[in-house]
This record gives structure tokens, sequence and C-alpha cells, in this order.
């Protein structure tokens, strides 16, 4: 009996010991999802809201990301941005927290401290998702993004000292620049359809 009682208990710290172990395992892996703000209304000129169709996009956003257990979001400090993250942090029931782009090796860092083992949303602009991907270690997979790209979505993997880098179209199509073949990944559907996910 008294070795019977001793064999469950290892056993019982063995299954303990490999759940701890492959949730560490796990823990490792930080995703990174960076988007541009949506579209922006054409006034007023210096802090826009959201047109319908950037309003619509922020939605779509919330969908595309309704499974991915966003634990963080960032955005500028600029209604554009806030309004394009809204409707994903009301989903996971977050509150954006403000970064400034102009020291971005910074704030991965930060980023990569407070939320490792995570998955975290950024919504900047078009002159600093590309710059904001190489702080964050990823591959430039162009120059930067034109005034009329807003439906790329970057998912940044990062693991063990690796980054991954995928790019996706998402909602209603409304870019001009291709995304390289390298980046698609597995799925080059945009996300408008409900069964795509990356």
């Amino acid at each position: 009996m008294k070795k019977n009682s001793i064999k469950l208990t290892l056993f019982n710290l063995l299954c303990i010991c490999l759940m701890l172990s492959n949730y560490n395992a796990l823990a490792q892996k930080t995703t990174i999802w960076i988007v541009r703000h949506a579209e922006k209304a054409a006034t007023p000129p210096d802090d826009p809201e959201l047109s319908s169709a950037g309003q619509k996009r922020a939605k779509d956003l919330a969908k595309l990301l309704k499974h991915e257990k966003i634990a963080g979001i960032y955005v500028t400090d600029y209604t554009r941005t806030r309004l394009t993250a809204k409707p994903t942090a009301d989903k996971f029931t977050l509150v954006a927290e403000t970064y400034d782009p102009a020291d971005l090796k910074a704030f991965a860092g930060k980023v990569l401290q407070y939320y490792k083992g995570h998955n975290v949303l950024i919504v900047g602009h078009s002159n600093t998702v590309i710059p904001t991907l190489a702080a964050f270690g990823g591959e430039r997979p162009f120059s930067t993004l034109a005034d009329d790209d807003y439906d790329m979505i970057f998912k940044l993997t990062i693991k063990d000292g690796n980054t991954e880098l995928e790019i996706k179209n998402y909602g209603e199509q409304h870019h001009v620049t291709q995304i390289p073949e390298k980046y698609l990944g597995y799925n080059t559907e945009h996300f408008v359809k409900p069964a795509s996910r990356f």
C-alpha cells in the first residue's frame, strides 16, 4: 500500500514537472502584431479620427485577433491609432498604453521585458511600422509603407533569439505596396474571409 502511494506521488510530481517544462517552453515565444492605423478622415488635419472605412478596418482587426490572447496594446499619442486599437482593446478588456516612436529600440526592449511569452498589438504609422519591425530584430521587407497602404498586418514571432516575420493583408483591400513572397506564409488569402487566420 505504501509503495503504491509513493509511486502515485512520484507519478504526480513527474506530470507536474512535464507540464511546467512545456509551459516554460511555450512561454518563451513572444508574438508582436504591428499595424498601421486604419484609414483616417480628411479633417481635422492635425489629429484626424477614422473614416467610416477606417472604423470598419478597426473592427476587422479585432475580429482577426480575437483568438490571439492579446495581453498588451500600444498606440502612439494620436486619435487615429487609439481608435484603430479600441475594438481590440475592448475585446480583451485592455487599456492601450501610449508609446513614443522617437526611441523604438528602448520601446522594443520594454515590450520584450514586460510581455515575454505573450502576444502584443502595436499600432503605428506609415513611417514607423518598418522601423518598429527592425527595433524588434525583424527584417525590413521594404523601406516604408506608402500613403495608401492600410491593409497590412505584420506578425513577428520571437523565440530563442530568432525572429520570424509574416505579413498578410486583412479587411478590405487598400494597398499599393506588394508583400514580398517570402513573407506571405502558408495562406495568401485576405483576412476578410472568416476562416482565414495566421
